[in-house]
């Protein structure tokens, strides 16, 4: 039930629901004659949507995520005794896809197959389980064992945990994992804005971590100027992004988790 939960109940909080909600009721009080009510919610509906699709809000709100683990060249890093890549990066070959789907996360495929290449860690844990609605037959972490060999990893290197649908499993289920090959310190391999509630998360369970940024979206623009303050849907996607990441460190601090 709480899978269901944290992935339902953010969508009620986003940028996009609350300017609906907004628009809606605005419209009934206009409808019923409330006016200066009606008006004003609509005003705000629109405000919101045009804030949440701003260039200038979303890479705010998102860089302040990404800077609390920035991204470490690969020659600066420590080596370890295990790199555990976080799933969420590629879909199943489902009809009519002929090859697997690979989302904009899938940097963290790379950035594990570099570091197993370059001699920072011997072995590599996946973990990636399924949502419960989902159709696929086969578990993220077989799809993303496929594209590491594909990228030049071993096989027999990589080990795989395909059950968790959060990042509070995959800190749970990959333990016993990461225990059984003796891995004291762990590489761990997620997104810039995940990076915070992984490492609090895996630290929750017990487990020693390095962490390892990769997938960052904001960069540095320069000179700033008026097209930070137009709206596009991108925008809006980062910023919805950002705001549900937000809500899941939240969440994480009040179960005790990280």
């Amino acid at each position: 039930m709480y899978v269901y939960l944290s992935k339902i109940l953010p969508l009620f909080v986003m940028p996009i629901s609350v300017v609906l909600v907004l628009l809606v009721l605005g419209f009934l009080f206009l409808w019923n004659g409330w006016r200066m009510t009606g008006r004003s919610m609509v005003l705000v509906g629109a405000l919101v949507l045009w804030l949440a699709s701003t260039p200038f809000a979303a890479s705010t709100l998102y860089s302040d995520l990404e800077a609390r683990y920035p991204p470490t060249p690969l020659s600066k890093l420590p080596s370890g005794d295990c790199v555990v890549l976080l799933g969420g990066v590629v879909g199943p070959a489902m009809p009519p896809r002929v090859d697997i789907e690979l989302n904009a996360a899938v940097d963290r495929v790379y950035k594990t197959a570099q570091l197993q290449r370059a001699g920072k860690a011997k072995y590599v844990i996946v973990t990636a389980g399924n949502q419960p609605w989902s159709d696929s037959p086969w578990a993220e972490a077989d799809l993303i064992r496929d594209l590491l060999v594909e990228w030049g990893v071993p096989k027999d290197a990589i080990f795989l945990e395909g059950s968790s649908r959060n990042t509070r499993e995959n800190a749970i289920y990959s333990k016993n994992l990461i225990d059984s090959i003796n891995c004291q310190t762990a590489l761990l391999v997620t997104s810039a804005a995940h990076m915070p509630r992984a490492v609090a998360a895996f630290q929750s369970a017990g487990v020693s971590v390095v962490p390892v940024s990769t997938d960052v979206q904001v960069v540095e623009q320069g000179t700033l100027s008026a097209a930070v303050l137009l709206p596009n849907a991108g925008a809006l996607a980062m910023t919805s992004d950002a705001i549900r990441e937000w809500i899941g460190m939240w969440v994480y601090r009040m179960q005790g988790w990280g």
